[in-house]
C-alpha cells in the first residue's frame, strides 16, 4: 500500500471513528464509572509501522513482560515485523499492508479475535497514527495507555495518556509508556536482540569472508529525502575497502537499482545484497560488521541494539529522537532552519523536493569518521557475544 495513502486514511477515517468513540466513552463513563482492573491477565501491545522501532522496543516489551509474568501477551504489528517480535509474544495479530482491502480485513479480524478475550491492558506505541488506539478500543481493552497528541480523535480513545517528548530519544518516551503501565522507573538499556541460528546460517559465507562494513543507502518506505548521496556512500565504502574491509551494500528488493549503483561505485570488494537477506539474515550480518553507514532507517536501530558502531545520516528527522545508541556511533546532522520537517505533528510526512539537509553533509567528514572508526576496530568479523 502507498504509505502516503495509508496515513491519509488513518487521519481521516481514524479521526472520525476516534471522535465518535471517544465521545461515546466519556458519556458512558459519566453514567457508569468503570471498575478497577485488579489483575492483568491479558496484555495487548501495538506498534504497526517500523522495523527499526521494533528493534528499539524489544527491551521495553521484555520489561513489560517481566512486570506481568503470568499474562498472555498479544502483539499487533505489520507482517514484515514478525521476525523481530515473534519471540516476545504468545499470540500475534499480523496486518498485511499490500492493499487497503487486505489491511482493513486484517484489522477487522484482529478486532474480532480481541473481543473474544478482551485485554486487561493495552499499550499502544504508535506516535501519531490512530489505528492502534482504535484497535485497542474496539478490542475492548479495559486499560488503554498511549501517547498524548492533543487530538481528541486519538487521545479520547485511551484511558491513560503520556506526553510524547520531542526533546529526548524516543526510547525514553517508550519507557514512559510502560512505566505508566506499571513497570518500575528506570533508564532505557539497549539490547535484547541477538542473531538467530537461522540468520547465522544464512549469512555464514558472507561473515566468514573477513572483516567487513555494511552500507545502507536506501530508506525503505520512508520519505526518500532521507537518502544521502550514492557518491557519498561510495566514497566511504572505498575508504573501508582501503582499510582492508569487504563492503556489503544492503536494501530491500525494491531498492535493487540503488543498491547496485552504490556497490558499483565502490568498485572491487563491494557486493550488492538488495532483497537477498531475510530480517534474521540482516540482523546476523549487522552483528558481525565493523561498522554500518546508513540513512535514518531501520538498520540504524538494529545495529544499535547489537552493539555495532553506526554512522547515521539525518536531515528530515532529528537524531535527538532517533540517533544511534551503540558505542562509537555518530549521527551526521546539520540542523537547518527547516529541519526536522518530518514530525509527529505532520504524520512524519514532508512536501520538500530539494533535499538540502542531506546534501549539506560533507563527504570528507563522513570518510574521516569512517577511517577513524575502522582504525580502532579490533573485533574483526566475529559476531559479538
Amino acid at each position: 500500500m502507498n504509505v502516503g495513502l495509508a496515513k491519509h486514511l488513518d487521519r481521516v477515517l481514524g479521526g472520525w471513528w476516534g471522535r465518535w468513540l471517544g465521545g461515546w466513552d466519556r458519556a458512558a463513563e459519566l453514567l457508569h464509572p468503570p471498575g478497577e482492573v485488579s489483575e492483568v491477565r491479558r496484555v495487548l501491545v501495538v506498534k504497526f509501522w517500523g522495523l527499526g522501532n521494533w528493534a528499539l522496543l524489544r527491551p521495553v516489551v521484555q520489561d513489560l513482560r517481566s512486570r506481568h509474568p503470568g499474562a498472555h501477551f498479544t502483539i499487533a504489528t505489520l507482517a514484515g515485523n514478525a521476525p523481530l517480535v515473534r519471540d516476545l509474544a504468545d499470540d500475534l495479530l499480523l496486518v498485511r499492508p499490500e492493499t487497503v482491502r487486505r489491511t482493513v480485513l486484517d484489522l477487522a479480524a484482529a478486532v474480532r479475535r480481541l473481543r473474544r478475550a478482551p485485554p486487561d491492558l493495552a499499550v499502544d506505541f504508535e506516535q501519531f497514527a490512530r489505528s492502534g488506539a482504535l484497535l485497542a478500543r474496539l478490542g475492548r481493552a479495559r486499560q488503554r495507555v498511549g501517547f498524548r497528541t492533543g487530538s481528541a480523535a486519538r487521545d479520547g480513545l485511551y484511558t491513560v495518556t503520556v506526553p510524547f517528548r520531542d526533546d529526548v530519544h524516543v526510547t525514553r518516551s517508550f519507557r514512559d509508556l510502560v512505566e505508566a503501565a506499571g513497570v518500575a522507573p528506570a533508564a532505557y538499556v539497549p539490547g535484547g536482540l541477538q542473531p538467530t541460528e537461522a540468520g547465522l546460517r544464512e549469512t555464514a559465507s558472507l561473515r566468514e569472508c573477513g572483516p567487513y562494513v555494511v552500507l545502507h543507502p536506501g530508506s525503505g518506505d520512508n520519505f526518500p529525502g532521507r537518502r544521502w548521496s550514492v557518491s557519498g556512500f561510495a566514497a566511504a565504502g572505498r575508504c573501508a575497502r582501503d582499510a582492508g574491509r569487504r563492503v556489503f551494500v544492503t536494501g530491500g528488493g525494491a531498492e535493487s537499482e540503488l543498491v547496485e549503483r552504490a556497490a558499483a561505485a565502490v568498485g572491487e570488494g563491494a557486493e550488492a545484497l538488495a532483497g537477498r537477506l531475510s530480517v534474521h539474515g540482516l540482523v546476523a550480518l549487522l552483528a558481525g560488521a565493523d561498522a554500518l553507514l546508513s540513512n535514518d532507517t531501520g538498520p540504524v536501530h538494529i545495529a544499535s541494539q547489537l552493539g555495532t558502531p553506526v554512522l547515521a545520516m539525518f536531515g528530515p528527522n532529528t537524531p535527538t529522537l532517533y540517533g544511534p545508541l551503540s558505542a562509537s556511533s555518530h549521527a551526521f546532522y546539520r540542523a537547518l532552519p527547516c529541519s526536522p520537517c518530518t514530525t509527529v505533528a505532520n504524520y512524519r510526512s514532508s512536501r520538500c523536493r530539494i533535499y538540502t539537509c542531506m546534501a549539506s553533509i560533507p563527504v570528507g567528514e563522513v570518510v574521516e569518521r569512517m577511517r577513524a572508526l575502522l582504525a580502532k576496530s579490533s573485533h574483526g568479523a566475529g559476531v559479538r557475544s
